[in-house]
């Protein structure tokens, strides 16, 4: 009996660290299971770099501010060939491949195939832009179409851009992305003092419709949005004045505006604790006279 008890004894004092252990994996496991599902739950509604994409896709686009429209049938042609050049002015390679003009109108000379090319990658194929091409003007510069050489002239003259981009939100819609985009206004960014720049509110909101295709997406429609709706506040209300308290009525006056005293039977004036102590012994009268 005794090398029983002490049997179970070692059985007994080796299932306590036992115990321990497995409840310490336990709780690595919960840990692990709950971080992975913290950094999957993070990674589905984390989606800053794609914003950063289309605002970086976008910033030819919007940089000069063109018209909304519903759909590229609508729209100016002229703008979004305007946007198709500096897309492509803002490429890798940029325009250091182009050849100069000579003469009076001098400038890089571009093929239109190019500026198609650029075309086609932001805005799709729904228009046919080879019969649409045409010299440009624009508020700040002019960029020259060249029929014989099938070509636009870009001037070298250093232009600032109205606005970019800034994406707050995309909404899925099938195969459709509806990008809520801020247009920031260059010249609303503020120094600080120690050096630094202020981040601006837009100007204003547009929705942005981008449609997928084989090798990406491309610009569908620019539509005006609500601000509010945007950074997620509700239009600002009225204040509602509080309840009033009650207005005692103002004591009679005389025909002249003045506040005439109260007096008694013979004339003497009444303070106000013994009017108040007549029109109660007057109430208990009426009272007690009253039928049963």
């Amino acid at each position: 009996m005794a090398k029983s008890n002490k049997k179970s004894g070692k059985k007994n004092k080796l299932a306590f660290p036992l115990g321990i252990i497995a409840s310490i994996l336990a709780v690595i496991g919960l840990i692990t299971v709950i971080k992975f599902s913290t950094d999957s739950i993070k990674n589905l509604t984390d989606n800053t770099a794609d914003k950063k994409k289309y605002a970086e896709m976008l910033t030819p686009v919007v940089m000069f501010d063109p018209d909304p429209f519903d759909d590229l049938t609508q729209a100016d042609v002229s703008q979004l060939l305007n946007s198709a050049v500096w897309a492509l002015l803002m490429s890798e390679d940029g325009a250091d491949k182009y050849p100069y003009s000579e003469g009076e109108n001098f400038g890089i000379v571009v093929p239109q195939a190019d500026i198609e090319k650029f075309f086609v990658s932001l805005f799709g194929t729904e228009i046919d832009i080879a019969s649409m091409h045409s010299s440009i003007d624009m508020s700040e510069y002019d960029i020259t179409y060249d029929a014989a050489l099938k070509s636009y002239i870009l001037p070298i003259t250093g232009v600032e851009s109205a606005y970019t981009p800034k994406v707050y939100d995309i909404d899925k819609q099938g195969s459709s992305l509806v990008l809520t985009v801020g247009y920031i206004g260059n010249k609303a960014w503020v120094q600080i003092d120690d050096g630094e720049y202020s981040a601006p509110e837009p100007d204003k909101y547009m929705k942005i419709t981008l449609r997928e295709r084989s090798g990406g997406m491309y610009v569908s429609s620019i539509q005006s949005a609500d601000g509010q709706e945007v950074i997620g506040t509700a239009p600002p209300t009225q204040a509602v004045p509080a309840t009033a308290p009650p207005v005692s009525a103002p004591p009679e006056t005389s025909e002249a505006g003045t506040t005439e005293p109260m007096t008694d039977e013979n004339g003497e004036p009444v303070t106000e604790e013994e009017q108040t102590s007549d029109e109660a012994a007057s109430e208990d009268e009426e009272y007690s006279g009253e039928e049963v």
